[in-house]
């Protein structure tokens, strides 16, 4: 694999997690401010406009789980993408004359 293909499936994996947390964290919301939810909390007008996105699973025990693998998986990414800069120094160290 080259370096370059490194970056960019863990650019999108990174998005897709992040997607994924947003998707969850409106789960969450949704969940958590049900009329029926015995501790109902209050968010602003603005705050339910801004949430938006797709879950798995539902109920907010699921989207909570959501929210903490898509948070698991998101950091993966990023080491994937910190072992890609280190290779791509790696490769440049090596090239360079000497």
């Amino acid at each position: 694999m080259r370096v370059g293909d490194l970056f960019s499936v863990a650019v999108e994996g990174l998005q897709k997690q992040l997607d994924a947390m947003n998707g969850a964290a409106q789960q969450v919301l949704v969940a958590s401010t049900a009329p029926s939810t015995p501790d109902r909390v209050d968010i602003s007008a603005d705050a339910k406009s801004a949430a938006s996105g797709d879950t798995l699973t539902s109920g907010l025990e699921g989207a909570l789980v959501d929210l903490r693998v898509s948070k698991y998986l998101a950091v993966a990414n990023l080491k994937v993408l910190e072992t890609g800069a280190e290779m791509a120094e790696d490769v440049t160290r090596l090239a360079a004359p000497r």
